[in-house]
């Protein structure tokens, strides 16, 4: 336990001196601290939460900033004067108290976290009111931190164990080791990080540990703004492991968007169906929406001679060419139900969306490198089609959808 003795004997002392007799008096006042400490320990038991530095340190330390942070062997805990200096602060769980040279005791009044430097966060920091020092404990700071610090004549070096930078530095002033504080380019602010998140647009966590690297050491941000104002629709589950057991049990359908330019036979549109079992791919080029209904029938009818199937269920959109009074009629006439998507939500009809992307994006490519001009994009999304029915798909677990479907 260091000495609990001298500081308010040390400063009443000092006062009356002059400046340049200071060091002349040393010896004397180390030896009248010494026989103090020596006579108030045996008279009294002082228990102490806290092991403060030595007496010679705070002579010098009483003349410094509010701000310095010294780094400390001998404190067993981190220590701050300064409220600027902490942030986080909240009442101690179990009161804590440290003792004053004279044997009495301050209250610690929080516990909070600081950040001398923005690499160097300090967790469990006491806050004691009227302070005049601020410690950096050693044997706290190299426990909560994996980290090494080498300590020459005139200066310190604190480096990540694990990657070896450097992460904090300091020199000797006075027989005390001072932390550098940061360089002017750095953001160094000791607002509460929700008023700092608040301030600058309401970031993400991980942004604002980058604009600001005080906060490093967030774990979470909790701002109910950012959960109402950045509110996403949920994501849609993946089907493909419930797609249907057989062939044309589901049949998906869309139409495509109409083309900017006409194809070389005056198409503008394509229409998809696709088997939801084997992920075979029909397409019928359309040169009008309104021919919808005559590629349906048509499709049927391969199905119905090439397999001997017929479609149970056929899922669209909303699209208006799919709800027509012709439609309706053949699909009732047939037994087929007609499932929809719910309006604006494309999610639903997600098979034959994705399908679109994949054609679409074959096909640019094909056409890219063949240097063809784009009026022949019906011939290439034909094509495209045609190769991706006899290509693996993951979607399968690389099985080829043509070879399911035969």
């Amino acid at each position: 336990m260091r000495c609990p003795c001298w500081l308010p004997f040390l400063v009443n002392y000092c006062c009356v001196l002059q400046p340049l007799c200071i060091s002349a008096h040393l010896s004397l006042l180390f030896t009248v601290c010494l026989f103090r400490c020596v006579y108030l320990m045996a008279s009294q038991k002082v228990s102490t939460s806290v092991t403060l530095a030595h007496f010679s340190n705070f002579t010098v330390c009483l003349s410094h900033s509010m701000g310095s942070w010294i780094l400390d062997s001998g404190a067993s805990d981190h220590v701050v004067g300064n409220p600027s200096l902490i942030y986080n602060l909240s009442p101690p769980k179990i009161p804590h108290s440290i003792t004053l040279a004279n044997g009495s005791k301050a209250q610690v009044t929080g516990v909070g976290q600081a950040s001398p430097l923005p690499s160097l966060p300090l967790d469990y920091v006491l806050f004691v009111p009227g302070c005049p020092f601020n410690l950096i404990s050693i044997s706290k700071h190299t426990s909560s931190l994996d980290c090494s610090i080498t300590i020459t004549s005139g200066s310190f070096f604190i480096k990540d164990q694990s990657t070896g930078n450097k992460i904090g530095a300091g020199s000797k002033q006075q027989g005390l080791y001072y932390i550098e504080p940061p360089s002017p380019t750095e953001c160094n602010v000791s607002a509460s990080p929700d008023f700092i998140h608040h301030r600058l647009g309401h970031p993400s966590l991980d942004k604002l540990k980058v604009l600001v690297p005080q906060l490093s050491h967030l774990k979470s941000l909790d701002c109910e703004s950012c959960q109402l104002g950045k509110h996403v629709r949920t994501s849609f589950r993946n089907s493909v492991n419930k797609r249907s057991k057989h062939a044309f049990d589901i049949v998906h359908s869309d139409i495509w968007c109409p083309s900017r330019v006409p194809s070389n036979l005056g198409y503008r549109y394509y229409v998809t169906f696709i088997d939801d079992f084997s992920r075979c791919t029909w397409i019928t080029l359309l040169k009008d929406r309104s021919k919808l209904f005559g590629a349906f029938k048509t499709f049927c009818l391969e199905i119905k001679t090439q397999f001997g199937k017929t479609i149970k269920v056929l899922r669209s959109d909303n699209a208006k060419e799919y709800f027509s009074a012709q439609f309706n009629s053949f699909l009732i006439s047939h037994g087929i139900t007609h499932q929809s998507s719910c309006p604006h939500t494309p999610q639903q009809n997600g098979v034959a969306e994705r399908k679109h992307r994949h054609l679409v994006d074959t096909a640019r490519t094909l056409l890219i490198n063949a240097h063809a001009p784009l009026k022949f994009w019906g011939d290439a999304v034909l094509t495209a089609c045609y190769l991706i029915n006899r290509m693996p798909s993951s979607v399968l677990d690389n099985e080829i959808p043509h070879s399911l479907v035969s």
